[in-house]
């Protein structure tokens, strides 16, 4: 399936809505879990405590920096601005939309919508390698679209306790940052290779943007915690900043 760059919440919603999940407790057990999951996204984007500087990357003008959560969980925080304002709701549309495929590497990564519960909220499935000898993984996450403002949007992922019956993953399930998500319980019909064991099991823990349009440029963090060095949406934003101008900020320029 095709999905235009320029969609909107609601083109995406109308194409996919043979995907609406028919269990209306479901849907509120799922927004409850996402609105925690960007109180935890704004916290680990304003906090501080922990991080130490992980390099700038010249080539995407990127300032990053990295934690370790309770001593195995790790915690990585991306910054900059694009200088084009104008670019706003253009940026917003190509990162909300998790069937985007002109950034992702069709050799490594494959994504789609699993299941709809409303314009801004969804369930989605990720296949992924990380190299050509890899054995490749997948996960399956919630992910949602939140309107602060005008001129502030939060679009943020994050893993939950959803059964789609791998035969080989015994492992219990945990995202390790967001502990509400272990609470939703669901079940997806995965396909055959999945049933079958013969893909990894990945959890992505948190993973999401803020993004603010000031004045003159566009003010994005991103922040991404992992299991099994998932390939998740930060592909997007760096190849989104591959055809900006943009000027890095230093960490004490931002703020929530």
């Amino acid at each position: 399936m095709s999905i235009l760059i320029n969609d909107s919440p609601e083109e995406i919603y109308e194409k996919n809505k043979h995907l609406l999940c028919t269990n209306p407790e479901e849907t509120i057990q799922a927004e409850k879990l996402m609105k925690d999951a960007v109180k935890h996204l704004k916290y680990y984007a304003t906090n501080k405590y922990g991080y130490y500087f992980d390099g700038e990357y010249c080539h995407y003008d990127m300032l990053s920096y990295k934690k370790i959560y309770r001593d195995f969980t790790c915690i990585e925080k991306n910054q900059y601005i694009v200088d084009k304002p104008n670019k706003y709701n253009e940026l917003l549309n190509e990162l909300w939309d998790p069937d985007n495929d002109q950034y992702l590497n069709k050799a490594y990564v494959k994504r789609k919508i699993a299941r709809v519960y409303t314009p801004n909220l969804v369930m989605i499935q990720q296949r992924y390698k990380n190299g050509n000898l890899e054995r490749q993984k997948y996960f399956y996450a919630l992910a949602a679209k939140f309107e602060i403002s005008e001129n502030k949007t939060v679009i943020v992922m994050t893993s939950a306790n959803i059964n789609d019956h791998n035969s080989k993953n015994k492992k219990p399930f945990e995202n390790t940052i967001i502990k509400s998500a272990n609470l939703f319980k669901t079940d997806i019909d995965s396909e055959d290779d999945i049933r079958k064991g013969k893909l990894k099991k990945a959890i992505v823990n948190i993973a999401g943007y803020i993004i603010k349009k000031k004045e003159k440029y566009i003010d994005i963090t991103y922040v991404e915690s992992k299991i099994y060095n998932v390939f998740c949406m930060l592909s997007i934003h760096i190849n989104f900043v591959n055809t900006t101008n943009i000027t890095v900020i230093t960490y004490e320029d931002i703020l929530l």
